[in-house]
């Protein structure tokens, strides 16, 4: 597997981790209680690394929901096995 990349503002970013690190059942059960909104950036946290973050904090909000969805869809992809 390899890292979650994106582009924005013609640039393009990498993930510092890869989503196993989220998936593991340790992260899971420490992580189970939170909301959405918190979850979703608690991963970018984890997995992304300050240029990830400083990249997602200067999004405006539809670009925020396209990064997210790229990052969700990337995911749910990475955990069913799917190339």
């Amino acid at each position: 597997m390899s890292n979650f990349k994106f582009e924005h503002n013609g640039e393009e970013y990498e993930f510092e981790k890869d989503f196993s690190v989220v998936r593991s059942p340790k992260w899971l059960r420490a992580n189970r209680r939170r909301d959405e909104v918190d979850l979703v950036f608690t991963i970018i946290e984890e997995l992304g690394g300050d240029d990830v973050c400083d990249v997602v904090d200067e999004m405006d909000e539809a670009e925020f929901q396209t990064f997210v969805k790229a990052v969700m869809k990337q995911f749910s992809k990475d955990s069913s096995g799917d190339k």
